[in-house]
């Protein structure tokens, strides 16, 4: 029963969100400028990115600020941030789950390296 509720929670989220998750290197349209991640069980996730510094992990000291591209997580499991705003340009970017594992995005399928790991690669333009 609860599979039967998992696939059919998935498949509303894929019929709300739009055929936007589904093309990554555009910018999405601007009422809907969010990232998602579906991950009930994670108790906490943070975008990790070009735009923040990889969450101050460049700066000096390494260390990866924890409200740094904090996410926020719906009753299905769904996280989701803002990231309107961003001037155009291509960055890259992965989530940060649990503070320990990065992954990069299973919606997006364009990738590149930052710091020997692989991660997302998105486009916004102006």
């Amino acid at each position: 029963m609860t599979r039967i509720i998992t696939v059919a929670l998935i498949i509303l989220f894929i019929i709300t969100a739009g055929c936007a998750l589904f093309v990554p290197m555009q910018k999405p349209v601007e009422q809907d400028n969010r990232l998602f991640l579906w991950l009930p069980g994670a108790s906490s996730v943070q975008v990790l990115s070009d735009w923040n510094d990889w969450g101050g992990s460049v700066a000096a000291g390494g260390i990866i600020d924890p409200l740094s591209g904090r996410m926020e997580k719906d009753d299905t499991g769904l996280w989701t941030i803002d990231i309107a705003g961003l001037p155009g340009g291509v960055y890259r970017y992965a989530f940060y789950v649990n503070g320990y594992k990065w992954i990069k995005d299973p919606l997006n399928p364009e990738t590149a390296l930052f710091d020997g790991r692989t991660v997302s690669i998105i486009m916004f333009t102006n």
